[in-house]
């Protein structure tokens, strides 16, 4: 199969492809594995209620095979000006973890918030567990503040990106330099594992409306499916209580209050690239 094009320019996400191969003195840099974490973490069985709105169970957070230096949750200098650029991943209780966001779909949503920028694009990809590229889209910023929204494309065929119980790594990159110079984009990183959903969650998937999908995702832990479909939610139903609501509950969950009114900017780029043989 023809390679995506990322393979054959020179530009951001190639940088932080060879980050995650070797050391860096960038803030994203420096990840070490820790071997005591390739073993899932057991699950917590405790409910957490989100005001009046879904109830989630933190069953799937997975512990991370990787550290980082503030990946996650700072800010960096885009075009001369400092720019926030937040991935929508729930907090971890040990420092300079990146979390592994546990998903039962196989095309997950995945949101990131990008302060005023001057930065008219970014890039998202996906890396296998061999650290292949094997999805590549550009995004247009069309508004900034706000939460950019991308869905990986549903499967065509039966070989799917996202293979069960494998944990592939997403880069999402600032296009901050023009002449295509990526020493100066801003990057965050983070890890997704798809899972295989237990026979009775399935069952409700399959009888539930869109609508009512986030509060049985939140029943049976999977925080980030349910936040992908409430952020889909707040675009189609803006002056909804409910969906609002919901939406609040998810983000005070994951330690994300600050960006509860922030928008979901719309976002339009090239058609994105897959390279299945991974």
């Amino acid at each position: 199969m023809k390679k995506p094009s990322i393979y054959l320019k020179t530009f951001s996400l190639l940088l932080s492809l060879g980050l995650v191969m070797s050391a860096s003195a960038m803030a994203i840099a420096g990840f070490k594995p820790n071997s005591s974490s390739h073993n899932h973490q057991k699950p917590s069985e405790t409910l957490f209620a989100g005001n009046k709105g879904l109830r989630f169970r933190n069953r799937n957070i997975r512990a991370s095979r990787w550290r980082t230096a503030g990946f996650s949750r700072g800010s960096g200098m885009c075009y001369g000006e400092e720019v926030e650029v937040t991935p929508l991943v729930p907090k971890v209780a040990e420092k300079n973890t990146i979390p592994v966001e546990v998903t039962a779909l196989p095309n997950p949503t995945f949101l990131v918030y990008v302060g005023e920028t001057q930065a008219k694009e970014a890039e998202f990809a996906l890396l296998s567990p061999d650290k292949e590229i094997i999805y590549h889209e550009i995004v247009s910023l069309n508004e900034t503040p706000g939460i950019v929204m991308f869905t990986l494309p549903e499967p065509m065929t039966e070989e799917e990106l996202l293979k069960e119980s494998e944990k592939y790594q997403w880069v999402f990159s600032l296009s901050c330099e023009q002449g295509g110079d990526a020493s100066g984009n801003l990057t965050v990183e983070g890890w997704v594992e798809r899972v295989s959903p237990e026979t009775e969650l399935a069952q409700k998937l399959a009888n539930a409306s869109e609508r009512e999908k986030p509060a049985i995702f939140a029943e049976y832990g999977f925080w980030m499916d349910a936040a992908g479909i409430l952020a889909q939610l707040r675009q189609d139903y803006t002056n909804d209580p409910q969906v609002q609501e919901n939406w609040q509950s998810a983000l005070n969950f994951a330690g994300l209050d600050q960006l509860i009114e922030e928008p979901l900017v719309s976002h339009s780029g090239s058609t994105g690239e897959t390279n299945a043989e991974n």
